[in-house]
Formats: structure tokens, C-alpha cells, sequence
């Protein structure tokens, strides 16, 4: 009868097979777990996490919206608040616009459209369009730091409304 010669290797490749598996399991939970990063709670509650969005260097952004437009920045929080963000001047530092990526109370499938024969912005779900600096849209504050990135208070509203009481 024969019989399996010791040391043949099965259990190592067995081994190999599921570490590699739980290793390729960490790294897309890493990755998926990173995109939160774009998003930073300031711990106002308003909408829970997601209350500015870091955005990226103002070089690179300019460059970019120069080249194909303005960029539409997803909201990967609550998918639910994602932006626009335009670049209207010729200095990377200034002249920067960020406004909500549809019409208020429209679904996500309306997302507006650049049209950059007519710098515009089309409405996929209606007749309406909209200029490059987004009038009409709900605006938000956007900063540019000393190191040049560039970040949208998504909140900035909320936390500028205040009631009083008699």
C-alpha cells in the first residue's frame, strides 16, 4: 500500500494559499477603510461624519479643472451631499467655487453635466441650466491653507444658523 511520503509540501501550499487570501482580504479592507479619509468629522453632529472635505493640492486641482473642467467630488460619507468644485481665476490659490452637484431635492441621477461648449452645467433630469460659478445651487466655503491644500466645509451653514428664544 503506498503511502504518502513525508514532508510532500500539501500542508505549505495549503498554508500559502489561505495566508495570501487573508493578506488580498486586509489590503481591500485597508483601501476601502482609506477613502473615509477624504472626509474629516469636525464633530458638530450637523451630518454626522463628513463635514469637510480635504480636497487636494491647489496646483494640481487647477491644473486639472484647466485641462477638463470643474471636478466632481462624490461624497463617499453619506452619498448624498457630492459638490462640484470650479476654479475661476488664473492664480491656483484663489478663485475657487464649490456648489452642491445637483438641484436641491434631486436624486443622485441628476447630477449635473459640464458642458464645456457652452460652460455650462446641464441638468440630466430637466430643462435648466446652470453657469460655471454654480449660481442657484447651494454654495459651500471652501479654504485654501498656507500649505495649499484645499478643503470645503460641507456644514458651514448649519453651524452659522443660530436661534434665539424670546
Amino acid at each position: 500500500m503506498p503511502v504518502a511520503e513525508k514532508g510532500s509540501g500539501g500542508g505549505k501550499v495549503a498554508f500559502l494559499v489561505m495566508f495570501a487570501g487573508l493578506a488580498g482580504f486586509a489590503a481591500i479592507a485597508f483601501l476601502i477603510l482609506r477613502q473615509g479619509d477624504l472626509v474629516q468629522d469636525t464633530g458638530d453632529g450637523a451630518f454626522g461624519v463628513g463635514s469637510v472635505a480635504r480636497v487636494g493640492q491647489v496646483d494640481d486641482l487647477a491644473e486639472s479643472v484647466a485641462d477638463t473642467g470643474p471636478i466632481l467630488v462624490p461624497d463617499i460619507a453619506s452619498r448624498d451631499r457630492d459638490i462640484y468644485l470650479n476654479h475661476l481665476s488664473t492664480d491656483p490659490e484663489d478663485g475657487w467655487i464649490a456648489f452642491a452637484a445637483r438641484p436641491l431635492d434631486a436624486t443622485r441621477d441628476c447630477t449635473l453635466v459640464w458642458n464645456a461648449a457652452d460652460e455650462l452645467f446641464d441638468n440630466p433630469c430637466g430643462d435648466d441650466t446652470f453657469p460655471a460659478n454654480g449660481e442657484g445651487l447651494q454654495t459651500f466655503p471652501v479654504l485654501v491653507d498656507q500649505n495649499g491644500n484645499l478643503t470645503v466645509d460641507l456644514n458651514a451653514a448649519d453651524r452659522s444658523t443660530t436661534t434665539t428664544e424670546p
